[in-house]
């Protein structure tokens, strides 16, 4: 169908008759009835049944016809602004700072989707902690970012992207390793691996614990470690217990290398967040990047 005459129709439906239609599109009132009429002989359906006082209703031809006029001129309209972006687009460099889930974890699937995409955009990526990746950001060190937790820093703006559940990793052969779910005090005794300060995944942990009244006892951490694959060789070899997102612990539990084990009435789902400067955001290469993340994971995470 011809894109302008489902605008004529959509028009007609809004404004309520042919007449207001065409004051509204700015031509004549016999361009539009020509329009439809072309329309109608198409489909071979009448669209429209003429009222008193010349209104215009829907058959029910007619409201199918500007259903589907909607849609197409809706996803017509968003190809025109991403072929813009496009244009103005061109080839450049993309700076992304992360915290180690999603830099480690979530982002190199998108990474590689938007490059097959954009193959003449190159992209750097920094790995870091939370608090790191605020700084970096604030300092214009880089274009966007993406944190396990949300921060409070002025200036800076952060969105929801995406879920995420932290969970209790332990060796194999350990007493947890069998049950689906341990309670806080159970965790009592127990030689704990935690991540470094800044780090948004112990922020998410402390939060949660916190919630509950609880908090963590600092006498029975055995180590503080700055990656999350440092904690999962620690747990693997049997050196204590460790929090870590499911995101990554997914394959060493598939691998048989630790089991992973959740907390009684403490909730440690949490959500990871694009992170950015609303300055920022009406850059080209910022703004297709931004759009193509929504995207991507808001239809995974529906």
């Amino acid at each position: 169908m011809n894109l302008e005459y489902l605008r004529t129709l959509v028009a007609v439906a809004e404004q309520g008759s042919m007449s207001a239609a065409a004051r509204a599109k700015r031509i004549s009132q016999p361009a539009v009835t020509k329009q439809v009429q072309r329309m109608e002989a198409e489909v071979g359906l009448a669209l429209l049944v003429r009222g008193p006082k010349r209104q215009a209703e829907l058959t029910p031809a007619g409201e199918h016809v500007v259903a589907f006029a909607r849609e197409t001129l809706a996803r017509y309209e968003a190809l025109e602004r991403a072929l813009a972006t496009l244009k103005t687009m061109g080839p450049g460099v993309l700076t992304l700072a992360a915290s180690t889930i999603p830099g480690e974890y979530v982002l190199p699937g998108l990474l590689a989707a938007f490059r097959a995409e954009y193959p003449q955009v190159k992209v750097e990526m920094t790995i870091s902690d939370t608090a790191d990746v605020a700084t970096r950001l604030l300092a214009e060190e880089a274009d966007m970012g993406m944190i396990g937790s949300t921060i409070r820093r002025p200036g800076l703006r952060t969105e929801r992207l995406v879920g995420d559940e932290i969970v209790l990793v332990v060796p194999l052969d350990h007493a947890f390793a069998n049950k689906g779910r341990v309670t806080a005090a159970e965790l009592q005794g127990q030689p704990l691996i935690l991540r470094e300060e800044g780090s948004g995944t112990r922020r998410s942990v402390e939060a949660a614990l916190a919630d509950v009244g609880l908090g963590l006892q600092w006498d029975h951490v055995a180590l503080v470690l700055g990656s999350t694959q440092a904690i999962l060789q620690a747990v693997s070899q049997g050196l204590g217990l460790g929090f870590v997102s499911a995101w990554a612990a997914a394959q060493a539990q598939t691998d048989g290398h630790l089991a992973c084990v959740g907390l009684e009435e403490v909730d440690l789902r949490r959500d990871l967040y694009l992170a950015y400067l609303p300055q920022r955001a009406g850059h080209p290469l910022v703004a297709r990047f931004l759009d193509f993340a929504r995207g991507r994971f808001g239809e995974v995470d529906e």
